[in-house]
């Protein structure tokens, strides 16, 4: 039975070799694409997973506002550590980077 079902299968992808072509390629096409999806998003998730207190980093992100738009940066003034641990009580250690 099984034996049947691949001699029907290879004769319509025979049959229709351009068709099939397309489809096997879009497929294959598809799968790599979702693989590195993945692939990103489990590197971006484990980013800083390698801490032992990984649940307790966090980063200050400063927006500024200018005459053309909002400009994101991802390191705060040098005053800014020292006045978070001054501030809040919970703050045990900060670094700039």
């Amino acid at each position: 039975m099984f034996k049947n079902y691949l001699k029907v299968a290879s004769r319509n992808l025979w049959r229709h070799s351009g068709f099939s072509f397309l489809n096997i390629v879009g497929l294959s096409i598809g799968l790599t694409a979702s693989f590195l999806i993945l692939l990103y998003i489990g590197f971006e998730l484990s980013y800083d997973r390698f801490h032992s207190k990984a649940d307790n980093i966090y980063r200050v992100v400063v927006d500024f506002e200018t005459p053309t738009g909002l400009l994101k940066e991802s390191k705060p003034a040098w005053a800014v550590r020292r006045h978070m641990q001054k501030e809040f009580s919970e703050v045990e250690s900060a670094v700039r980077i």
